[in-house]
């Protein structure tokens, strides 16, 4: 009998829906707009709690719209058409005295846009949106200081629905990480992590010994949405993770798809080896269980609708999307103004309090929010010469005698400790702006065993045609792990025709996120 061949674009096309091939692309952000206690979603028109890295539109403020931000004069971002925001806290330095100091970015900030297919709740398949102009959201929980998650991450039958965790608890804890960075540059074995490997800030000691290339701080948002613009008061309800965090289907209710949108920011750890003290994020958090992120999209022209639609090369590397022109003073764009009480603040330190005396809380029980608009807007207390906010350019902490007092963090036999949470329940609430009251605290577990990263996927002769790619970090270059689908055969008349596509074992997550079971085709290095 004759027999007939598929074309594995097709194939592929029929396999993932509409969008046929998980492409996607990386803003690059060679610059920051600056550093502020600025936060349009959570303290509108008021000043935060605590400071943000601050990237996007120069017109970013207090009360920012997306019709504010197309006005930006400029973006600290790469692509000319998108002036949107992307801001989270930064990471800092407390030495022994209690001196405060801003651990430097590595360039460029990475917002990943990733077009994942999927199905709705019902098996239906979703076809990729654009985030209209005007969309905001928030990833993680600025006030979590401990985790639910015990053990390991589970495999991919823990997430492979019907959803149980219909609060996405587990799954926005499962969305933060923290890598560490080892290029072997400095004589020792390289090891590679992959996305999204750790949960939690693992303690200096560790971090130390373990990364002499710094850390890379992670966080993933979720790309099913219900359609509505913004989520209530933690601007969170309208959307909700994928079976897998990082795709999969989306659970009933929230059957529209928005690109999976991802920040990568690598931090400069290694400036501080040797030197006595811990690393706390800028919202107060030493433990990592409170990192978070903001988002407010603003493109200009329909650009991100066409880019949704063209952008779709494997590579990830934004200059070979046509539809993106590209800006030359990205590195240089800056804020265009700040409110009268935050122009003299200390941001960057040598100080001896976070900025807007945001306090330190280790845990377990939930953080207090800190005192934004109605409370200190004084910044870090300064303790010594430094410039005061904006571009962030630290250098490296003063030798200080003066302390200020934390609250220290529990102590830990590995990378940082592990605790069982208690989440307030919805109706409990609070206004936008009000102080959360935290509960009871609770025991904390055990903190769980270093793991070694699992080794990256070989490379293949040829990739073949490839329908998805994954990434994982090398010697200091992103690879893209190309998955490719073989052609099928069938043969007329026989009883059943095998299908063969390639499983995927793409080590993206290690031992925690890939619930996919593949087998890599090779990877792509990239700049």
């Amino acid at each position: 009998m004759p027999s007939r061949s598929f074309n594995r674009a097709a194939v592929a096309a029929l396999t993932l829906g509409s969008n046929a091939v998980d492409a996607f692309w990386r803003l690059e952000c060679p610059g920051s707009i600056g550093l502020a206690r600025i936060d349009p979603l959570m303290d509108y028109d008021g000043v935060s709690g605590h400071v943000h890295a601050l990237k996007g539109g120069s017109a970013f403020s207090a009360k920012s719209t997306a019709d504010d931000l197309l006005k930006s004069k400029c973006t600290s971002c790469g692509v000319v058409q998108d002036k949107s925001a992307y801001w989270a806290p930064p990471l800092y330095f407390e030495g022994d005295d209690g001196t405060l100091t801003i651990v430097p970015e590595k360039p460029p900030f990475k917002a990943y846009y990733e077009l994942n297919a999927g199905k709705t709740s019902d098996g239906k398949d979703q076809t990729i949106e654009a985030f209209p102009n005007g969309f905001q959201m928030i990833a993680g929980d600025n006030l979590r200081r401990n985790t639910t998650l015990s053990g390991p991450d589970p495999d991919e039958s823990g997430f492979k629905g019907p959803y149980t965790d219909k609060t996405n608890n587990e799954r926005e804890q499962l969305a933060i990480g923290f890598n560490c960075m080892n290029y072997g540059f400095s004589g020792g074995p390289k090891k590679e992590e992959p996305t999204l490997y750790r949960h939690h800030l693992p303690e200096k000691s560790w971090i130390d010994a373990n990364c002499p290339d710094g850390i890379r701080l992670e966080l993933q948002f979720p790309s099913c949405w219900n359609g509505e613009m913004d989520g209530g008061e933690d601007h969170k309800d309208h959307v909700a993770y994928p079976e897998w965090i990082n795709g999969g289907n989306c659970p009933a209710g929230f059957d529209k798809r928005f690109p999976q949108l991802m920040y990568e920011t690598i931090v400069a750890t290694e400036k501080f080896i040797g030197k006595g003290g811990k690393f706390v994020l800028g919202n107060g958090d030493p433990t990592g269980y409170g990192y978070h992120g903001d988002f407010i999209s603003a493109w200009a022209d329909g650009a991100l609708d066409k880019a949704v639609a063209e952008c779709t090369d494997l590579s990830g590397e934004m200059k070979k999307c046509p539809v993106f022109e590209f800006a030359e003073d990205a590195s240089s764009c800056a804020i265009e103004s700040l409110p009268d009480e935050l122009k003299d603040e200390l941001n960057e330190g040598p100080m001896s309090s976070l900025p807007g005396g945001c306090e330190i809380q280790s845990g377990p029980e939930r953080a207090r929010k800190g005192k934004g608009a109605s409370g200190s807007s004084s910044g870090g207390k300064s303790k010594g010469a430094s410039s005061p906010v904006n571009k962030s350019k630290a250098e490296s902490p003063a030798a200080q005698q003066e302390s200020s007092p934390v609250v220290d963090a529990p102590e830990s036999k590995s990378e940082g400790g592990v605790s069982a949470e208690t989440e307030p329940k919805d109706e409990d609430k609070k206004e936008k702006h009000a102080a959360e009251k935290a509960p009871e605290p609770v025991a904390v577990a055990p903190a769980p065993e270093i793991t070694d990263a699992p080794e990256a996927a070989p490379a293949a002769e040829d990739a073949g045609n490839a329908v998805r790619t994954e990434r994982h970090t090398s010697n200091g270059i992103v690879y893209e792990n190309l998955v490719v689908m073989q052609e099928v055969t069938v043969t007329e008349g026989a009883a059943k025709a095998k299908r063969t596509p390639e499983a995927e074992h793409v080590k993206r997550h290690g031992h925690r996120h890939e619930h996919v079971k593949r087998h890599a085709h090779g990877g792509r290095r990239l700049r």
